[in-house]
């Protein structure tokens, strides 16, 4: 039990694939990633969460595999507290 709290309250990174090719739509949904396309919510983009360990490994795929070239890659820390709450 104690472990599952850890990892609950460990923060991660939701990587935003914004603005990404059409046509790679299916390689991002392969990989995890998935469509926040709500019609109130932004950005209408692919997103996936990774922990610390993956967030640089994540970034650099984005870059060369799905942009195939260097561009900032919006990216928001996610808390227990915004991953749990909904006031958030």
């Amino acid at each position: 039990m104690a472990l599952l709290l850890d990892q609950a309250r460990r923060p991660s990174w939701r990587v935003l694939a914004e603005n990404s090719p059409y046509d790679l739509k299916d390689a991002l949904k392969s990989r995890g990633y998935r469509w926040n396309g709500a019609e109130n919510t932004n950005p209408r983009a692919w997103f996936i969460e990774v922990d610390d360990e993956a967030l640089e490994q994540e970034l650099a795929y984005l870059r060369t595999e799905i942009y195939r070239r260097d561009v900032e890659i919006p990216v928001q820390k996610i808390t227990a507290y915004e991953r749990f709450s909904d006031r958030a």
